[in-house]
């Protein structure tokens, strides 16, 4: 009689084994957003903000930053926002609110004053 002993992992031995990779899953619901300069001259730039939803579907979106110094908003479109000295809320007019999970779009764009600058935006779902 023959007898073999094989210790490979995968011909029912006892060799070692790796666990399966984790990932973190994207949220469930939320989303992101990102400030982009688009363009500066000087006394003045344009600036593009797009928003990304998580793994859920978005209806609407509100955002929330703060400036590093004195920058002023001074004409946006598509989007409904204020300021009160360095901080600026934005929400959605209706129409761009929508957007499909794990998708981004182009929220709204703005003109300021001030040196041009990408804050952290914050985004809240609607």
């Amino acid at each position: 009689m023959l007898t073999q002993t094989n210790s490979s992992p995968d011909c029912g031995g006892t060799g070692e084994t790796t666990p399966p990779p984790t990932t973190t899953p994207p949220p469930a619901s939320g989303c992101t957003a990102t400030l982009t300069v688009v363009g500066d001259w000087g006394s003045g730039w344009q600036g593009r903000v797009d928003v990304t939803a998580g793994n859920a579907a978005l209806s609407g979106w509100s955002l929330k930053w703060t400036w590093p110094g004195a920058q002023q908003i001074t004409s946006s479109w598509n989007v409904d926002r204020s300021q009160a000295g360095a901080v600026v809320t934005a929400d959605d007019v209706g129409w761009n609110g929508a957007v499909a999970a794990g998708q981004s779009r182009e929220a709204f764009g703005f003109v300021a004053t001030g040196p041009s600058t990408a804050p952290k935006v914050t985004c809240t779902p609607a």
